[in-house]
């Protein structure tokens, strides 16, 4: 893995204004190493893919921004790269640079953050988005890669949701090439704001790496909802923290997995005070040999009484040869709480498939209109009737290919 290292996160150049920064992460990351399946956190999830590749730079084609069926600010980060010479934001949206004094207190843990440290190592832009104000439209943040994409980009964003603020926020992603994009991302609601996350995915042969930190205020309330249409390598790590009374958080989420694709997600929410409330829900389906991972865990800490974590998975297995490794985990130091957690792993039901085709459909409208049934479900939490319709729309389409 240390050649690996050397490639991903040369030494700093002498002129590099971040100089201090970049070296103390690259000096934890040489320290720590890359996660094996050695690493808890990391044991269904190889990195043998990022050893096989060059990660050359190269000179790349234009990357367009996708077009949506709705109306929508449009935030194009053409491989992964923002251009802000004539963004157009509405009022109460600001986007500026993080400087370098906002990262010098940074701090990750040890191998399991080791792509947090190589982010740290290696950003070229780090942008703060300011929500202010209640806003109609949603923000879309869309990072796109042609097919000669083959480099390691390493955005870094923190996104700031003002007292009393709302938004929807989109985070579209499609993949064309068979590069890097290493992703930490911030996420602050203050006291009564709202954000509604939507993390839309569909990648190619590139590797995606996603650190996502959500902080809940008082009376705050983070709603996340993921379509994930699959991906040579996804893992994606977020953490909610829910720090004050009538904080709540939600995760709501689907994954659609095909042969030679891996997506492993690990959530985390913690209840660090009474009066909180989380709910999450998590569906995955296997096809051919992909494999999927989901590990979700609650912890309500000691003195968060009048807590209340709701956990649920449940998993479809499409073939003989796709894997799906599930972990609910529940760890509960309070007295006065209410909580459940479960996870199933199944296949589709015979009966049901049997009893739709002695009512006339073939046996191909009836399996995908079963597979549909049960990968939607996340997705009708939405309350963006435009965004859920178009979602489920693309869902609809990624399960009939």
């Amino acid at each position: 893995m240390s050649e690996l290292i050397e490639q991903l996160a040369p030494e700093v150049a002498d002129d590099d204004r971040l100089g201090p920064i970049r070296q103390r992460a690259r000096r934890a990351l040489m320290q720590h190493g890359f996660p094996d399946l050695k690493t808890e956190a990391w044991k269904y999830t190889s990195l043998k893919v990022l050893q096989k590749r060059s990660f050359e730079a190269t000179e790349l084609p234009g990357s367009q921004p996708p077009e949506l069926p709705f109306d929508a600010v449009m935030i194009h980060f053409g491989h992964g790269l923002l251009d802000p010479d004539g963004l157009d934001l509405p009022d109460g949206v600001r986007l500026e640079a993080i400087s370098a004094s906002d990262l010098e207190d940074v701090e990750y843990g040890d191998r399991a953050d080791a792509f947090a440290w190589l982010n740290l190592a290696c950003f070229q832009q780090a942008w703060r988005l300011v929500i202010e104000t209640e806003q109609t439209r949603p923000l879309v943040l869309a990072t796109t890669t042609s097919e000669a994409f083959a480099g390691s980009v390493h955005p870094r964003l923190l996104i700031d949701v003002r007292q009393g603020a709302s938004a929807n926020l989109i985070e579209l992603q499609q993949d064309h090439g068979k590069g890097l994009i290493n992703v930490v991302e911030d996420i602050e609601l203050a006291p009564e704001a709202r954000l509604d996350h939507h993390l839309v995915r569909r990648h190619a042969d590139s590797v995606w790496v996603q650190r996502s930190k959500v902080r809940v205020a008082r009376d705050g309330h983070y709603q996340c909802h993921v379509l994930d249409l699959g991906g040579r390598l996804m893992r994606q790590d977020l953490a909610i923290d829910l720090t004050a009374d009538g904080a709540r958080g939600e995760v709501d989420g689907v994954a659609v997995i095909n042969s030679k694709q891996h997506v492993d997600y690990h959530t985390s929410i913690d209840h660090k005070v009474g009066q909180t409330n989380s709910r999450e829900s998590f569906r995955m389906l296997a096809d051919g040999n992909g494999v999927g991972v989901f590990n979700g865990r609650i912890h309500i800490h000691r003195g968060a009484d009048d807590s209340h974590p709701d956990l649920n998975t449940a998993n479809l297995l499409l073939s003989d040869s796709a894997r799906i490794n599930t972990k609910p985990e529940l760890e509960i130091h309070a007295e006065e709480v209410t909580a459940s957690h479960g996870a199933t792993i199944g296949q589709l039901d015979e009966n049901a498939l049997f009893y739709m085709r002695s009512r006339g459909m073939s046996a191909e409208a009836a399996t995908a209109l079963l597979k549909l049934g049960f990968a939607t479900e996340p997705l009708d939490n939405i309350e963006s009737e435009p965004i859920r319709n178009w979602l489920i729309g693309r869902l609809s389409q990624a399960l009939e290919e």
